[in-house]
């Protein structure tokens, strides 16, 4: 199993910055998002950058990565430390960017002088920060999302030999990630004339018919007679979840990271549609061609 970060444009551009005081911004995110912060920590050590924890001393503020453009709260943080360490340039590690969810073209467009590089971690997000007219001074490139970083390290070799086949694990999204059910694309044309919270119960009602239905290809699609256990994994601190997924035998989900995970641990995966793409998009980018993946629905 390999993934060559030789010529990934993400690692070419934190060896060329090597010598820069780095501070490795903490964000919102779920284990997911751990999982990348912690490849990040290693790739760092591995290439030599220092790192502090007083971001007011830092040349570099990094932003791991992940999908900051799919969440307003995650925009929210950014643009905070935009405004607050202005010596700083800041660098977004390889993450998803996408249209139509915040307002993230226009926020770095504004703060264009004070960003350094931007790197995306599929091709569609990279046409589209390519397609958002940034400021020529920050770099963008097409990368490999940086939990991958991870795939043959010392640790990952200690989750694989500790590895079980106790059961069927379904991991599925409730929130606007989701891929929209039947129910969901009928109710859409009522946002405009409903209660701005009737909408959202009747929204949040629909996105649990979504994943029931899910849970239920899922049983249709696994012919083994192991458990069957529907996680809400998001909610689990970072041990937990790496054992979670650990000990199944086969796993299927429509969220990134438990795909990669399972994938690196050698597991058999079933990855479900999201609202744009997410899964199917990286999993042709990186994980085709060694990791056992198939698409369903």
């Amino acid at each position: 199993m390999t993934v060559s970060f030789n010529n990934d444009s993400y690692h070419l551009f934190l060896r060329s910055h090597k010598n820069k005081l780095f501070y490795r911004s903490p964000y919102p995110g779920n284990p997911g998002d751990l999982l990348i912060c912690r490849a990040t920590a290693a790739m760092l050590s591995d290439i030599g950058i220092t790192t502090t924890e007083n971001p007011q001393e830092a040349e570099i503020i990094l932003y791991p990565g992940g999908c900051p453009t799919m969440w307003p709260t995650a925009m929210v943080h950014i643009e905070e430390s935009l405004k607050k360490y202005t010596r700083a340039k800041l660098v977004i590690g390889p993450a998803t960017f996408e249209f139509g969810y915040t307002g993230w073209d226009k926020n770095f467009k504004e703060f264009g002088p004070q960003i350094s590089g931007l790197f995306a971690r599929d091709p569609q997000s990279y046409v589209n920060l390519k397609n958002a007219n940034l400021p020529s001074n920050i770099q963008t490139g097409l990368s490999h999302d940086p939990s991958l970083y991870l795939l043959n390290s010392s640790w990952m070799e200690e989750q694989r030999k500790n590895c079980s086949q106790e059961y069927i694990l379904a991991a599925f999204r409730r929130d606007h990630e989701s891929s929209p059910g039947a129910e969901e694309r009928c109710i859409k044309p009522l946002k405009a004339i409903l209660p701005e919270k009737m909408f959202a119960k009747m929204t949040r009602w629909c996105k649990k018919r979504s994943k029931r239905r899910k849970i239920l290809v899922a049983q249709k699609l696994s012919n083994d007679k192991l458990p069957f256990r529907d996680e809400d994994i998001w909610r689990m601190a970072f041990d937990d979840y790496v054992e979670t997924i650990r000990r199944a035998k086969e796993i299927h989900t429509d969220r990134l990271h438990v795909m990669i995970l399972g994938a690196m641990l050698g597991k058999r995966i079933y990855g479900y549609p999201t609202s744009y793409g997410k899964l199917n998009n990286i999993y042709e980018h990186s994980l085709k061609g060694w990791a056992d993946v198939t698409f369903a629905g």
